[in-house]
C-alpha cells in the first residue's frame, strides 16, 4: 500500500541559535519538511552544526532557501525566532507572499511583536512562544546547546481565551484542530499555555534580570550569582510594577523561576551579551525599554532599570 502520509512544511526565519536548535529538533521527524529561510548574503550550501548538551555534534539536515514567494507560499507554519528590532522588516518581507492559512509562530525576547504581526498579517493564525533553552552561536555555522529548557506556546486571541478550556491538547485543537498533530515536534518539552499573555510577562522578567547584566558584566548567565544584589534590584522593580499592573503573577514564584533559569542556562551567554560584546544592536528597547514605558504609564520610577537601560544604550552607540 502506498505511503499517504501528509508532509507538513515548516519554515524558520534566519540562522540564529534558537532557530537552528528548532531545526535540529524537527529533523528527526519524517512527516515534517523544515526550511531555514535566509537572506541572500548567506551561502545556502553552508553546513551547520550543533553541539548538544550530551556532547554530541550533529549536522543540521534541512534545506536552506532564500526568502521568496516560492519558499513561503506553501508553508503550514512559519517560525519567527528573530530579534525584537528585526520583526517589522521580516514581516514586511514575507507579508506579500505568505498564505493566510499559514500559522505564524512568534518567538522573540521582549514585547511588541504581537502588534506588528497583527498589523502586517491580520488574517493569519498567530501563536506566541517563549523558551528557556540555552543555545548560542560560536561561528557563522557552529552552535552550542548549553541547556534544554521548556518551550511555552499559546494563542493570544479573544476567541481562544475560554475559561472552560483546561486541557492543553483540546485547547490547541480548538484553536487549529490540525496544528497540534505536528507542532509538538518543535521541542521535547513543549507546553500549551492558555495564559500566554502572562507567560510573556514572566519571560520578560527573566530577560530583564539576566540579559542586560550579563552584557554589562561580560559574563555567562551562571556568573550572575556574583552580582546577586544587582539581580535583586531588577527583580524588586519588576515585581513592584507587576503588582501595580495587577498582573496575576506570584512574585515569589517568579523570583524562584528567574533563579532556576540562571542555573539551567549557567553555561550560556545571553543573546544581549553576544550582541553587546560584538557591537551589534541589542533588544534592550523591547525588554528594559518596554518596562520603563509601562512604568511611565503607571507613574512608577524604576531607577535601577533606568540606569541599566542608559548604560546599554550609551555603550551600544
Amino acid at each position: 500500500m502506498a505511503n499517504t502520509q501528509i508532509i507538513k512544511r515548516i519554515g524558520i526565519i534566519g540562522r540564529g541559535a534558537i532557530g537552528v536548535n528548532i531545526a535540529f529538533n524537527l529533523q528527526f521527524t519524517q512527516s515534517i519538511q523544515t526550511t531555514l529561510l535566509v537572506r541572500e548574503h548567506y551561502d545556502r550550501s553552508d553546513v551547520l552544526s550543533l553541539l548538544t548538551v550530551g556532547g554530541e555534534t550533529h549536522t543540521i539536515k534541512c534545506e536552506q532557501a532564500y526568502i521568496s514567494k516560492s519558499a513561503l507560499q506553501l508553508l503550514d507554519v512559519i517560525i519567527l525566532p528573530v530579534k525584537q528590532y528585526q520583526i517589522e522588516r521580516v514581516l514586511q518581507d514575507i507579508a506579500e507572499y505568505l498564505d493566510t492559512k499559514t500559522t505564524v509562530l512568534l518567538l522573540h525576547n521582549g514585547m511588541g511583536g504581537i502588534q506588528l504581526v497583527k498589523k502586517y498579517l491580520p488574517n493569519n493564525p498567530l501563536l506566541v512562544a517563549t523558551t528557556t533553552d540555552g543555545v548560542y552561536k560560536i561561528s557563522t555555522t557552529g552552535f552550542i546547546q548549553t541547556a534544554v529548557g521548556q518551550f511555552d506556546v499559546g494563542a493570544i486571541y479573544e476567541e481562544i481565551a475560554d475559561e472552560d478550556i483546561v486541557d492543553e491538547e483540546n485547547a490547541i485543537k480548538k484553536y487549529n484542530h490540525s496544528t497540534w498533530d505536528y507542532l509538538h515536534y518543535i521541542h521535547p518539552n513543549i507546553l500549551w499555555r492558555s495564559d500566554m499573555a502572562f507567560a510573556l510577562y514572566q519571560k520578560l522578567a527573566v530577560n530583564a534580570a539576566i540579559n542586560p547584566l550579563t552584557a554589562l558584566k561580560n559574563c555567562k548567565n551562571g556568573e550572575l550569582v556574583n552580582y546577586s544584589e544587582e539581580v535583586k534590584k531588577v527583580k524588586e522593580e519588576i515585581f513592584d510594577l507587576y503588582e501595580f499592573m495587577n498582573l496575576p503573577i506570584d512574585n515569589h514564584a517568579l523570583s524562584l523561576h528567574i533563579d532556576s533559569v540562571i542555573q539551567l542556562t549557567k553555561e550560556n551567554y545571553s543573546s544581549m551579551h553576544q550582541d553587546f560584546q560584538n557591537d551589534r544592536e541589542t533588544e534592550v528597547e523591547g525588554i528594559l525599554g518596554f518596562l520603563l514605558e509601562k512604568g511611565k504609564e503607571t507613574g512608577m520610577k524604576m531607577t535601577f532599570i533606568q540606569t541599566l537601560y542608559e548604560q546599554i544604550k550609551a555603550q551600544s552607540t
